[in-house]
């Protein structure tokens, strides 16, 4: 199966980890196509507790791709550019180590479609802020695998699991157990695709897409958190 991924043009946790296990597990990409930083206006103000941890070490993805002899465009994701590549390599599979919302242009050219990693079960927990709605809603945390379509966060359904939340969890633990899920079920949803193949995937419902939490519910996020681990915690 002939791989491309869709990552950033810059040190990114995902795109990192996501490239490396998928050399360890012996799929190593045939291309990365990284799109350099673009600017977000966001309709809403940005949340204040922070979920993710600050100062990771991480590697430039060009090195990486450099180590393992992987083919680097430096390229925006949603162009003709990238369209052009992914013919050019006949790529069955694209898989988002970090990218924004992508379009037909760069969905529709793969063999078989292109894989994403949701922090979120779906189809309850579509959109941003996962985490969060999560509490706010007490739904389950966990992460959905499937293969995108041209609308936000649907598609069809590979895999989905859930992760444990224990009574002295920081928002970070959580954060961190679903980034670590994404990519075990990346490898997995993979051999899925490989070994079942696609025409049994049920698409996904519409469900509910967040966007970013207003103030008057973050607020309150991290009392609704105290209750959620107790209810929730093994």
């Amino acid at each position: 199966m002939k791989l491309g991924i869709f990552a950033y043009n810059f040190k990114h946790w995902k795109t990192q980890q996501g490239i490396l296990n998928l050399v360890m597990a012996g799929m190593t990409p045939d291309v990365i196509m990284a799109a350099d930083p673009i600017k977000l206006n966001f309709d809403t103000p940005r949340s204040k507790i922070r979920v993710s941890q600050k100062d990771a070490y991480l590697m430039h993805p060009r090195g990486i791709a450099k180590t393992f002899g992987i083919d680097y465009h430096v390229v925006r994701h949603n162009s003709v550019e990238a369209r052009d590549i992914i013919e050019k390599y006949n790529l069955d599979l694209g898989i988002i180590l970090g990218a924004r919302i992508l379009k037909p242009i760069s969905i529709n050219p793969f063999n078989i479609g292109v894989l994403n990693m949701h922090p979120g079960i779906l189809p309850d927990n579509r959109g941003l802020d996962n985490i969060k709605w999560a509490i706010i809603d007490n739904i389950s945390q966990g992460v959905t695998t499937h293969l995108i379509d041209s609308e936000i966060d649907k598609g069809v359904m590979i895999e989905r699991e859930e992760i444990k939340i224990y009574n002295d969890d920081t928002l970070i633990d959580i954060d961190l157990r679903i980034k670590h899920l994404e990519q075990k079920l990346m490898l997995t949803s993979i051999g899925v695709i490989k070994n079942k193949g696609i025409k049994d995937l049920k698409k996904l419902s519409d469900g509910k897409y967040n966007k970013h939490v207003p103030y008057e519910l973050e607020k309150t996020l991290i009392e609704k958190f105290e209750g959620y681990k107790n209810a929730r915690s093994n």
